[in-house]
């Protein structure tokens, strides 16, 4: 193992035993608004065409969102007619998923529904981007009340890896089935296996992408530790924020 894998290792073990010297990570409306945004502008500026704005910061953010991803849907279809570009019809499933769980967020129904939408968007962007062919369901609730829970960030985190770990690392890291995963210590356990495929694969890589992807892996792993000895979702949701720039630099 190289100097700067080993440094890896060592930031998320770090994390697991308290001593991560990161800030202590949030999770509430308005972080969940940021996190959808900094998701869209990972693929929507390059696939769709549509600059992702900022927020006003006049704005509530669950309105700010569904404003946003309703521009975005209507976007999509003057988008395609003009370029010609085919999208895909369960990525714009998902898209639509998105824009109606972010109206449900911002007319008061809570934080689920955001985390609702993030979840459709990670679809939506494994189907229209990454031209991903499996089957993904519509929310990470499974049938139950939406609810910003272990259970749903943890669902919403290995679909998250699904969408891009095959592709990336082949079959070195089984992903588990829907509901598999039965705790944040589960998830940990699988991102200490995605974080040694990393490691294997981009450990010697000096290039910008690599570093950053990597790092952001490292960030991933500590905060599922972090989750995993029982310090909160808040750590569930970092992870999961974590992989979403990672997938960013190394998918």
């Amino acid at each position: 193992m190289t100097e700067t894998t080993s440094a890896y290792t060592a930031d998320a073990t770090a994390a697991g035993l308290g001593t991560y010297p990161h800030p202590k990570p949030v999770l509430h409306t308005g972080a969940l608004a940021a996190a959808i945004r900094v998701q869209l502008r990972t693929w929507v500026p390059a696939e769709l065409g549509f600059t992702v704005p900022s927020p006003k910061l006049t704005a509530e953010p669950a309105d700010s969102i569904a404003r946003v991803l309703g521009e975005i849907t209507e976007h999509v279809e003057v988008y395609a007619a003009d370029t010609g570009v085919n999208a895909e019809p369960w990525g714009l499933t998902h898209l639509f998923h998105a824009h109606a769980d972010s109206l449900y967020a911002a007319h008061g129904r809570g934080d689920a529904y955001l985390l609702g939408a993030l979840y459709s968007l990670i679809a939506a962007r494994a189907h229209i981007r990454d031209h991903y062919e499996g089957r993904i369901e519509l929310d990470p609730f499974g049938g139950h009340r939406p609810t910003v829970d272990e259970s749903a960030l943890i669902e919403t985190a290995r679909v998250q890896l699904t969408t891009w770990v095959p592709d990336t690392f082949g079959t070195i890291v089984p992903l588990p089935e829907r509901w598999a995963l039965h705790d944040a210590a589960d998830l940990s356990d699988l991102l200490a296996d995605v974080l040694g495929a990393g490691e294997a694969k981009y450990g010697d890589m000096d290039d910008d992408d690599s570093i950053r992807g990597m790092g952001h892996l490292a960030n991933a792993r500590a905060h599922g530790l972090k989750a995993g000895y029982g310090h909160g979702d808040d750590h569930l949701f970092a992870t999961l924020n974590s992989l979403v720039l990672a997938a960013a630099s190394l998918a």
